[in-house]
């Protein structure tokens, strides 16, 4: 019994912002991380190893392993956004083939990304070009 006593309390690390032995994984909503270069929401039912006390957070190895296909399709999605509102915005200014011509990319390219940013289902696999 004593063992099993020391095992939970081994469980639980020390805080690096706050000291107190209260960091566990722990679940809750509103979570933001950075992910390459954007941060993208952290799904609420995902455990973290967080402070009890302070919240702060501490992403380990084996969290982060985890996380890190959750966050995959997440940026991909909200780089197609990003990808559709910039053509769009450009196409205010100029035509989509001067643009082709301008960038250098294959006529119906723009097009392509523009439908693609649509989809939430595109692989490269979809298109061969």
């Amino acid at each position: 019994m004593a063992q099993t006593t020391q095992t939970a309390s081994a469980s639980k690390a020390h805080c690096a912002m706050c000291g107190s032995k209260a960091v566990r994984p722990r679940c809750r909503p509103g979570r933001l991380i950075r992910y390459r270069n954007l941060f993208l929401p952290v799904p609420d039912s995902f455990a973290i190893p967080t402070c009890g006390r302070c919240h702060g957070e501490f992403p380990d190895a084996r969290s982060t392993a985890q996380l890190a296909p959750l966050l995959h399709d997440a940026y991909r999605d909200a780089l197609r956004w990003r990808v559709g509102q910039a053509i769009g915005y450009l196409m205010q200014h100029i035509s989509q083939r001067k643009l082709e011509l301008l960038l250098g990319l294959s006529q119906g390219y723009l097009s392509l990304l523009r439908f693609t940013s649509t989809q939430t289902s595109f692989s490269s696999q979809d298109y061969k070009g």
